[in-house]
């Protein structure tokens, strides 16, 4: 609660044995201002406790002057003119924090960092941003902005100081940056990016690190920041890691969907994304999207990826539902299984009379997701395509 305003500094006793004695100091500028100092063993149960909290309370007319803190990211300590040499360092800090899942970070980012009054999401978004908003934030107004059939978003012209807006790069189609007024902070959706781009196009990017890895749980946020980890027993994560087959995966999302923890990344996860060749990833998948672009007998394609982009999905669009539906059932008879992006949120639907929610409801009706990831070589895609053919040669 004091910094910025004021710095607190540790001054432990560095001798071995020494562990119970403690010794905190308040500066204000380069002045101590209050220094609590004593024995552990020695205090009464909350009594060092209370004697913060009066401090604090005593200069709490100090602490208003300066305003909302609006950034929980502490400052790095300047490097001193002699280098130390010393058993204990600072650890060396990478330009990117890691969370549980994407939720987890766009959570942090909203409640820690930016702190918007009204946030605007897109018609055409995953459930999990929709009730990330409702879970953490049920105060804060959620709008939302309207997506073509063909992906082209239409950007917000009402947009007001202290408005937060989140944009996706589609199925890893990079989205162009949104052209809203200068006072809206963009949030950058990368959910779907194996390779994110070198400069981001927002103020600040997040996203979902198990869309693009195979990995138990995982979620970044670009940029250095602090953190405080909620408690989290992991249930959902032991259950991926442990399952026998798609129902036990099925059932960890919705044991994550009905309850999550603001966490960190567990170490399988990090470990496991830390030896992926996501080179030669890209180019598996870039080869897959464009065998499926080529061959796949039914519908046509939703995007049409640029050379460079690396797809996470072949999404096809299927002239209406009832075949939709009857091929990804025929498909998923011979153990190919295809997904659908995304179900209409319910909010979506009471929000219809202020957005136009059409594409995104259509899209929701006739699109098939189709694997491309680099775990398939050529000839499972060939599989894909053969079977979808049968499906074809039957009558559809």
């Amino acid at each position: 609660m004091l910094e910025p305003t004021f710095r607190v500094v540790a001054q432990p006793d560095t001798s071995y044995y020494s562990e119970f004695l403690y010794w905190y100091r308040v500066f204000q500028e380069d002045s101590v201002i209050q220094e609590f100092r004593g024995d552990f063993r020695k205090l009464a149960p909350g009594e060092l406790i209370t004697q913060a909290c009066e401090f604090v309370n005593s200069v709490a007319t100090q602490l208003k002057k300066t305003g909302p803190r609006t950034h929980q990211t502490l400052s790095p300590a300047a490097p001193p003119e002699q280098p130390v040499i010393a058993s204990r360092l600072i650890p060396p800090r990478m330009d990117v924090t890691y969370f549980n899942s994407g939720r987890a970070a766009f959570t942090y980012l909203l409640g820690e960092v930016v702190c918007p009054r009204r946030v605007w999401l897109p018609t055409f978004v995953c459930w999990s941003l929709v009730s990330a908003m409702q879970h953490r934030f049920p105060q804060s107004r959620l709008l939302f902005y309207s997506v073509d059939r063909d992906l082209k978003c239409h950007w917000p012209k009402e947009t007001e100081p202290g408005d937060a807006l989140v944009f996706i790069h589609y199925f890893g189609h990079l989205s162009e940056r949104p052209d809203v007024a200068e006072h809206c902070t963009l949030l950058e959706d990368i959910s779907h990016l194996l390779i994110p781009p070198s400069t981001i196009t927002g103020q600040f990017a997040f996203g979902s690190l198990r869309k693009i890895f195979r990995i138990a749980d995982g979620g970044v946020l670009l940029g250095r920041h602090d953190p405080v980890y909620e408690p989290d027993d992991g249930l959902a994560v032991w259950l991926r890691l442990n399952s026998r087959d798609w129902r036990d995966l099925r059932e960890a999302e919705n044991m994550m969907d009905r309850s999550w923890k603001m966490s960190d990344m567990s170490s399988q996860s990090v470990a496991a994304m830390l030896a992926y060749d996501v080179p030669a990833a890209a180019v598996q998948r870039q080869v897959n999207q464009q065998f499926l672009a080529d061959h796949f007998p039914a519908g046509q394609p939703l995007i049409q990826f640029c050379p460079d982009e690396v797809p996470l999905l072949h999404n096809r669009i299927l002239p209406d539902t009832r075949s939709r539906d009857s091929l990804r059932a025929f498909l998923a008879a011979r153990g190919i299984f295809c997904s659908i992006h995304w179900p209409l949120h319910p909010l979506l639907k009471e929000a219809s009379c202020n957005v136009d929610a059409t594409a995104a409801e259509w899209l929701e009706q006739h699109v098939l997701s189709i694997p491309v990831a680099d775990d398939f070589d050529e000839s499972r895609m060939a599989t894909v395509c053969d079977t979808a053919n049968e499906w074809v040669q039957a009558g559809g």
